[in-house]
C-alpha cells in the first residue's frame, strides 16, 4: 500500500510515525494539516493506516453496500465534481429520487456537523443514512457485514486493517479513513493568497478577492475560515416556502425551518447544481440570487440582503470564487476507484 505513503508525504503531508503492535496495520498515518488550517483531530480509536484508507477506497466505490449490488458510494460523489453529484437530485437504487443533492465530500477530518441537515455529527457514522435510506441504498449494516465476510478478498483486507474479519463497526471506520484523506488545499488560492507563491492571478479576480471578504459583498461572514464556511445553519431565502423542512428536521424548532449547514466554497467552479436541492444550475445565477437579496421568507437570515453589485463586480466574484477550484484534488489518482 505504498500509495498512500506517496500521496500523502507529497500531496497532503501525511507521515508515517510508528509500528502498531496491537493488529496488522503495519502503519499509523498522522495529517499535517495544510497551512492556514487547524489541526484534524481524528478520534484515538479511529486512528488512521494505509490498509484502513485502501479498505475504504474500496469499500466506497463498490456496489456491494447497495441492497441491489447496483449502486456504490461513488454513484452519487464523483471526483470531477469534487466528490459531489452534478445531477439537481440524486438516485437510489432502481433509480429512484432522493429529495437532495447530494453535497460534495472534502475536508471532512475538519467537519463537526455532516449532510444539509447537519443530522449527523460523526464522520464514520454518517456512513449509515445513505446505506440504510430507501431511496438510496436500501440495505442494513448487518447485510454488508454478511457480504464481505462472505469475500475471499476483503476476509484478507479486513484482516490487515483491523486484525479482525468485518465488523459494523469497522466497515464504517474504514469508509471515514478513506473519506478523511479527502484533502482539498492547494487551490490557486492557496497558492496564492494563502501560501503567497508566486502564482499570478487576473486582476478581475484580484477585486474579486476584495469584494468577497470586504463589507459590500461580505461573503466571508458566511463563508468564512480556511474552508470557506463557518459550519453554521441558516437559511439564504432562497424560497418563499420550503417543502425541505432543513434543520428544523433535527430540532423540531420553527425557526430552524428552511436553515440549512452553510457549504464549503471551495472547488465550487466544479459543483453545480447548487444549493440543498440542486435548483441553481450556474455560479452566476448563484451570485445573482445574493445580489437581490433573496425571498422574504420568515426566517431569512438578516445577513441575506441586495448587495447593489454591478456587472463588472459581479464578474469579478465569480472570477475569484473560480480560483478556489482544487485542480490537483480533483485528479488525485489516490482517490479514485480501483
Amino acid at each position: 500500500m505504498k500509495w498512500i505513503c506517496w500521496a500523502g508525504l507529497v500531496l497532503f503531508g501525511l507521515t508515517s510515525c510508528s509500528k502498531d503492535t496491537t493488529d496488522f496495520s503495519s502503519l499509523t498515518i498522522n495529517i499535517d494539516a495544510p497551512e492556514g488550517f487547524p489541526e484534524m483531530i481524528i478520534p484515538q480509536d479511529e486512528w488512521l493506516s494505509p490498509t484502513r484508507i485502501a479498505l475504504g477506497r474500496k469499500l466506497f466505490f463498490d456496489p456491494i453496500l447497495s441492497s441491489n449490488n447496483a449502486i456504490s458510494c461513488g454513484s452519487c460523489h464523483f471526483q470531477a465534481q469534487a466528490f459531489g453529484d452534478p445531477n439537481p437530485i440524486s438516485t437510489g437504487i432502481d433509480g429512484l429520487p432522493g429529495t437532495r443533492n447530494s453535497p460534495p465530500l472534502f475536508n471532512l477530518g475538519w467537519r463537526t456537523r455532516f449532510f444539509r441537515d447537519g443530522g449527523v455529527d460523526d464522520l464514520a457514522l454518517s456512513a449509515l443514512n445513505p446505506i440504510t435510506n430507501p431511496h438510496e441504498m436500501d440495505f442494513n449494516i448487518g447485510g454488508i457485514v454478511a457480504r464481505v465476510n462472505s469475500r475471499s478478498d476483503y476476509r484478507v483486507l479486513f484482516r490487515e486493517a483491523y486484525n479482525d474479519t468485518a465488523t459494523a463497526q469497522h466497515v464504517i471506520r474504514a469508509l471515514g479513513a478513506f473519506q478523511r484523506i479527502l484533502i482539498s488545499a492547494n487551490s490557486i488560492y492557496d497558492q496564492r493568497f494563502v501560501r503567497q507563491e508566486n502564482r499570478e492571478v487576473s486582476e478581475s479576480a484580484e477585486r474579486g478577492y476584495t469584494l468577497f471578504f470586504g463589507d459590500k459583498a461580505g461573503c466571508y461572514r458566511c463563508h468564512g475560515g480556511f474552508n470557506f464556511s463557518t459550519e453554521e445553519f441558516r437559511c439564504n431565502g432562497l424560497f418563499e416556502s420550503y417543502p425541505d423542512s432543513g434543520r428544523q428536521r433535527i430540532t423540531f424548532k420553527p425557526g430552524d425551518k428552511g436553515k440549512f449547514l452553510v457549504p464549503s466554497l471551495r472547488n465550487i467552479g466544479v459543483t453545480a447544481p447548487y444549493m440543498h436541492n440542486g435548483s441553481i444550475l450556474t455560479l452566476e445565477e448563484v451570485i445573482e440570487r445574493y445580489n437581490q437579496g433573496g425571498s422574504s421568507f420568515p426566517n431569512k437570515d438578516p445577513l441575506i440582503q441586495p448587495l447593489g453589485l454591478s456587472e463588472a463586480e459581479k464578474a469579478d466574484l465569480k472570477a475569484f470564487l473560480l480560483t478556489l477550484t482544487d485542480e490537483e484534488f480533483l485528479n488525485n489518482p489516490a482517490f479514485q476507484a480501483y
